[in-house]
């Protein structure tokens, strides 16, 4: 780590005095100065260098530009922020600075809050839902526990839709690109009675082929099918009431995510595999069947004849604003149901090792949002609210463990001892959240503004769970439960009798404040810095991926973070370059770890426990318009980020080890030229290159766990028409093709490790029309 933060400083400081050294030729012309951004980031529209808070905002343009299908495209856009997926479209593991849970489940609610239109997602369910007609999305790094409240330790990510408007607009595109991707989006509205009802539609359809084979039957694997659309209302019956309506839905129906099994066993050698032959894909053996994958990464068998993944969305928003002369009234409610089926093959071989995993979950959320905000100007501007939340999640998972070695595959076999048996985990988890908060800024002179802010949670959770097991079904019959009722019960209200017993029943709850306090200093319009002392937290819970071992069903504290943070942001030479920089602190404590491992036994066991970690680090963010049609943006986060306190009961103290899915670096890179071709007519180039160091997928921060630094370009170019709002776009991204690792599950007691690739080279043409 020593000499990761004076590399990364130096290479800023060449891109920022290479972009800076430019614009100074251009700094007299103030024609093709860098636009405003407004952001509610404090549930308030603010110019985004007034807000005392790292933010990062991408215009609905930018996201068009850059190709953005779902929220895991932005880690190439936004330094500091990954988000890594084990399924196709639903519940991803999402970090901010570090700050993250590696718990795919879907109790999981995460450290790194999900927003649509203010509608906070309490689940991660839903949380990879389809982006389009989308109008900006900011995200907020660093813990938001104020305005945004509990489950917000690493920061929030605001996505903003179009709304309606009075005056008429109509948008439509159309991409086809390689593996016969065909991406269809249009949007429309206007005013149905002047100056009083608007109206707006929305509709995506997104379907492509699948990158990889299923070698077993042809089939097509990573394909995409998803479907949706959206209506809005806008009504105002006064001058200061508007009232609107969002009611929106749709489906995504694809195969499970497609990834390698790769093997531990070295046969030629008689031996367990290193690392780094793990990691060389075709050298290492499953040693409880032989199977040596392909280096193909497009070649995955699998056994499962159904390999698929459908998740439906509804929900419906109602927003009613009073825009009074001194105050305002907010009320935001919002109901989301998100709905997954999944069915997958774990070993991703032509074996029965772990397979026929079948997961059927439900999340259905309630939630109201009303405030009270200052709006007569002045020095003080303040805000007071109370939230509620209320959310069901029902979730019934179905394992099939070591089926292949059932002595008579026409019949159902079961052998608990070596663990060849099917599972079934059912739970039901009920979360009502209150909340109240207040904030204000207060302008101490006219360069000065001190803001505090403080709320209070209420927050409690009931579980049932039980996971009982079954024989295996027969090789016949694979698809169906082989008996009606189940043999014995693993946990359960009396994990030590193996009969079978009711549910165990948890309650979780969480009564803590949460705080911000933050000066902010303008040395004059253009310049300003902040300082800021924030608390965070996020709820306990239940470890809801227990299978085997009541154990594993253990109980986490609540997580605390506290965070110092400095910024410095600044338009500089007349608005030519903006530049932003951020340094912070974390003090994070009772942070919680998810982790698949293996007991002495060899059975697989899911944990979620509690450690303590150390995080710092820097942030540089740059935008430069140095001539007429040239946008650069620079992005680089530098982070140190190690466990202080974490004594895993199997595996060893794990403190000084580095945080799972943190690299020490990341950067981003975009250019923009647009120029005119005739009169009429405007051509653009443009490109985008992300990079990121090494990742770990584990505490254990050894090979093969881990992720090798790489980097991801992307180019496009087009000509837009501009008398008649036609532009046809030409992408290529991945332009190299690189491929990494994008995600991994520790399953060595099964013979394998669970690997996700990145996408190949994809490209195509868009045509897009805007009135």
């Amino acid at each position: 780590m020593k000499n990761s933060y004076p590399r990364a400083l130096f290479i800023a400081g060449i891109m920022a005095g290479t972009t800076l050294s430019t614009t100074t030729l251009a700094q007299d012309n103030t024609g093709f100065q860098l636009e405003e951004i407004i952001v509610t980031a404090q549930k308030r529209g603010q110019d985004i260098q007034n807000v005392p808070i790292a933010v990062s905002a991408l215009s609905g343009a930018k996201i068009e530009q850059s190709g953005v299908r779902n929220a895991t495209d932005l880690t190439k856009l936004v330094p500091g922020l990954q988000i890594n997926q084990l399924f196709q479209a639903s519940n991803p593991t999402i970090f901010l600075r570090g700050v993250g849970v590696n718990d795919f489940n879907a109790a999981s609610s995460g450290a790194v809050g999900v927003t649509i239109d203010d509608v906070f997602l309490n689940s991660s369910v839903g949380a990879l839902f389809q982006i389009y007609d989308i109008d900006r999305i900011e995200v907020l790094k660093g813990p938001q526990g104020t305005l945004y409240g509990r489950n917000t330790t690493g920061g929030v990510i605001n996505f903003y839709t179009k709304q309606p408007t009075f005056e008429p607009d109509l948008s439509a595109s159309v991409t086809y690109g390689r593996f016969n991707q065909l991406f269809l989006e249009a949007a429309g509205g206007g005013a149905v009675i002047d100056d009083t009802l608007a109206v707006r539609v929305s509709a995506s359809v997104k379907q492509r082929d699948g990158w990889a084979i299923n070698t077993i039957d042809g089939r097509d694997l990573n394909d995409i099918d998803n479907y949706a659309t959206r209506l809005q209302l806008l009504f105002k019956p006064t001058d200061n009431i508007t009232i609107s309506n969002k009611i929106e839905g749709g489906r995504s129906e694809t195969s499970d995510i497609a990834h390698k099994a790769l093997g531990t066993f070295n046969v030629v050698e008689g031996r367990d595999c290193t690392g780094d032959e793990i990691l060389a894909i075709n050298i290492c053996a499953n040693p409880l069947t032989g199977f040596i994958p392909s280096a193909d990464l497009s070649d995955m068998p699998t056994d499962i004849l159904d390999n698929y993944e459908r998740l439906d969305n509804l929900s419906d928003r109602l927003s009613i604003v009073y825009d009074g002369e001194s105050i305002s009234v907010t009320s935001i409610t919002g109901y989301v149901r998100n709905h997954r089926r999944l069915s997958t093959d774990e070993d991703w071989s032509p074996y029965a090792i772990a397979s026929g995993t079948l997961w059927d979950e439900t999340s259905e959320q309630i939630s109201e949002e009303l405030r009270i905000a200052s709006n007569a100007g002045g020095r003080l501007n303040w805000v007071v609210g109370a939230y509620f939340l209320h959310e069901k999640l029902d979730s019934l998972v179905d394992f099939t463990f070591l089926r292949e070695f059932n002595p008579n595959p026409l019949e159902p076999y079961f052998d608990p001892a070596n663990f060849i048996m099917y599972v079934e985990r059912t739970f039901e988890q009920t979360t009502d959240s209150f909340a109240g908060f207040a904030q204000a800024d207060y302008d101490v002179t006219d360069k000065l503004t001190l803001t505090a802010g403080i709320r209070y949670t209420n927050d409690k959770k009931d579980l049932t769970f039980r996971s009982v097991a079954f024989p295996v079904n027969a090789d016949a019959d694979r698809s169906l439960r082989p008996t009606e009722e189940p043999v014995i019960g693993l946990v359960d209200s009396n994990p030590h009798d193996p009969a079978i017993d009711g549910f165990v029943n948890t309650t979780d709850k969480l009564k803590k404040p949460t705080w911000r306090f933050a000066a902010n200093y303008s040395f004059n319009d253009d310049i300003s810095a902040y300082a800021s002392y924030t608390r965070g937290v996020r709820s306990g819970g239940h470890n809801t991926g227990a299978v085997f071992e009541i154990e594993e069903l253990s109980g986490v504290a609540p997580e605390q973070l506290d965070s110092f943070e400095i910024g410095m942001k600044s338009d500089l030479f007349d608005r030519h370059v903006r530049l932003n920089l951020a340094a912070f602190y974390y003090d994070y404590k009772d942070m919680q770890v998810f982790s698949l491992e293996s007991n002495p036994d060899g059975a697989i066991l899911q944990r979620l426990q509690n450690a303590s970690a150390e995080i710092y680090g820097a942030e540089i963010e740059l935008q430069a318009r140095p001539l007429q049609g040239l946008d650069i943006n620079f992005g680089l986060s530098a982070l140190h980020a190690q466990y202080t306190k974490f004594d895993d009961p199997i595996r060893g103290d794990f403190a000084g080890q580095r945080l799972d899915k943190t690299p020490k670096l990341q950067m981003a890179l975009g250019a923009r030229y647009t120029f005119n071709v005739t009169d009429d007519a405007e051509a653009f180039l443009g490109g985008n290159f992300s990079y990121q160091s090494k990742v770990y997928f584990s505490p254990v921060n050894e090979s093969p766990m881990q992720s090798s630094g790489h980097g991801e370009l992307d180019l496009d170019a087009g000509i837009s028409l501009l008398n008649t709002g036609v532009e046809l776009h030409a992408f290529v991204k991945n332009v190299t093709d690189k491929r990494y690792i994008a995600d991994m599950n520790d399953l060595a007691s099964l013979g394998f490790y669970y690997t996700i690739y990145n996408e190949p080279r994809t490209y195509g043409l868009t045509l897009r029309y805007k009135m």
